[in-house]
């Protein structure tokens, strides 16, 4: 038996793809008979069998085999089992698993952490079933990241994995009522951790959670552009019985005699005058100030430090930029943007971009 390595076929290449296999591996082969072609930089070669026997290989169409892999054996007799020689080259031994390097390239690549693939020896073609199992379907989720918590608190999870995050989680440390036990997020890998909270999954795994009794959640990221999203998002969670509590930092102050719908989000620093009306989903920054009697519809966004006089009604999706005023019984129309430091003593309409003072 005779067994023959991945070479450097030219100057260039360190790695080549299969893009046809002629053959079955456990077949006999004469010699000069083609195997495979692959794939280079530069041209397309052809793989010819050096000696005639069985031949026995393990990739497929499609893979990419590296300089010095096993590439495929030739034996005068049949094999039983050639498993045994196809053992894992490359390895990476990471946190207690045996990792080959094209698999270790796919978990980058995916943003995959080894935990998750529920194996301990992880070969390439381990993570490209999980791969299409479930990120082409859509939810990628792994309850063992969760944070064990207690039984008197509620478990809640946030939606998002970036910057409002970190100021939720800050908003509810220390919460006698709720327990942050993880973080959803479709652009950073499964168990990367954000001030100590790990991401359990990406956004397609509220269904997963749900089936665990985990039912609310924060949407805790902010769009500058299609702020609409967000809402339907909320509504669509809402549907399947996501449930949305305020959250609202110990240090920000909001007057009893505040009422608000679901959903919102009132971060430090922050000053909610008496009598104001919040619908769901608004997004009240740092600093802020917002002057009794007001009245705020949905999934409203106010930056940092902006000023707003008493009696202003806001309608939905709109975003008021930072160190911006806005005057007494000012009426803000739909998905209107105000850009940061502006003063505004007169209404405006909906789906405007205010760049300047009026």
């Amino acid at each position: 038996m005779k067994k023959y390595f991945v070479e450097k076929f030219n100057a260039s290449d360190d790695s080549f793809k299969i893009t046809e296999i002629y053959i079955n591996s456990g077949d006999y082969i004469s010699s000069g008979e083609l195997i495979m072609s692959i794939e280079s930089s530069k041209a397309d070669i052809d793989v010819e069998a050096e000696e005639s026997g069985y031949l026995y290989f393990q990739i497929s169409k499609g893979d990419i085999i590296n300089v010095g892999d096993l590439f495929y054996l030739i034996s005068k007799d049949s094999l039983d089992n050639c498993n045994e020689y196809f053992k894992i080259k490359n390895i990476e031994r990471k946190d207690g698993f045996t990792i080959s390097k094209k698999a270790n390239a796919l978990l980058v690549k995916f943003d995959l952490s080894p935990e998750i693939i529920n194996k301990r020896i992880i070969k390439e073609s381990d993570v490209i079933e999980f791969v299409e199992r479930n990120i082409n379907q859509g939810s990628v989720f792994d309850k063992n990241l969760l944070i064990s918590y207690e039984s008197d608190k509620i478990p809640i999870i946030i939606i998002g994995a970036g910057g409002g995050a970190k100021m939720c989680i800050d908003s509810l440390r220390d919460s006698k009522e709720y327990i942050i036990v993880g973080l959803l997020d479709d652009n950073i890998g499964l168990g990367s951790r954000v001030l100590g909270v790990p991401v359990v999954g990406n956004f397609k795994a509220v269904d997963s959670l749900l089936e665990l009794s985990i039912n609310n959640f924060i949407i805790a990221f902010g769009v500058l552009e299609k702020r609409k999203n967000r809402f339907e998002l909320f509504l669509e969670l809402k549907e399947k019985g996501c449930l949305f509590p305020n959250v609202i930092h110990p240090n920000a102050i909001v007057e009893k005699s505040v009422k608000m719908g679901i959903g919102n989000v009132i971060l430090a620093g922050a000053n909610v005058g008496s009598s104001v009306i919040l619908g769901d989903l608004n997004y009240i920054n740092n600093n802020s100030v917002i002057s009794h009697d007001c009245y705020f519809m949905n999934n409203i966004h106010i930056a940092p430090s902006a000023v707003l006089a008493s009696s202003i009604k806001i309608e939905s999706h709109v975003l008021v930029g930072m160190n911006s005023t806005i005057f007494y019984g000012i009426k803000i129309g739909e998905s209107t943007t105000i850009l940061n430091g502006l003063i505004i003593n007169n209404n405006i309409d909906n789906d405007v971009i205010q760049k300047n003072n009026n």
